[in-house]
């Protein structure tokens, strides 16, 4: 009779044992979302103040491009031709900047007339263009227009075309040449020497 008392004792406790168990800290339902979700939000949020702290202390790459920021000056020169071509002006394209340059554009009938705005426009100069002049040669009824554009700030395009007088159709400005320029250049136009 000890046996069996003790026998159904060890039972009885082995079952209540089973029935109060409680579930692991992961199994509660209160705990298990706390403990998934704070390593992401907290994450997420070390990662933007390693962010932030890294583009606090590396200056802005506009910063760095308007130190660097480079002026030119671009004008024409117009000077009289040789002796042999008294008719004749010599123009230049002048650069003033870091690494100054004078470029020769050639001989010109008479004195170019530097056009404006509102001439080039009349005359069908390009819209984007800087500056710009013509010249006439009333023997021949021939016309010279050049024009400097400024390509993106990397390059001085320059643009010519002969106009005849007669002709049906005018035709288009063709490259004539083109000028590298220093990176991060900012172009300035300056009135035409005399």
């Amino acid at each position: 009779m000890k046996f069996s008392s003790l026998t159904t004792l060890a039972t009885a406790v082995v079952l209540l044992a089973g029935c109060n168990q409680t579930p692991p800290a992961a199994e509660q339902p209160g705990t298990a979302p706390a403990a998934t979700t704070a390593p992401t939000i907290e994450a997420p949020a070390a990662a933007a103040a390693d962010t932030t702290a890294a583009a606090a202390a590396t200056p802005a790459p506009a910063l760095a491009a308007a130190a660097t920021t480079e002026t030119v000056a671009v004008s024409f020169r117009f000077k009289p031709g040789a002796a042999s071509e008294d008719r004749k002006t010599a123009a230049h394209l002048v650069l003033k900047g870091a690494k100054p340059q004078d470029i020769d554009l050639g001989q010109f009938s008479g004195k170019p007339d530097v056009v404006d705005k509102e001439k080039a426009k009349l005359a069908g100069f390009p819209s984007d263009m800087l500056m710009g002049f013509r010249s006439y040669d009333p023997g021949s009824g021939t016309s010279y227009d050049l024009a400097v554009m400024n390509v993106g700030g990397r390059l001085l395009r320059v643009v010519q075309r002969r106009v005849e007088e007669n002709a049906d159709k005018i035709p288009e400005f063709q490259t004539s040449r083109e000028i590298p320029l220093p990176a991060n250049t900012v172009v300035e136009v300056v009135a035409a020497k005399k």
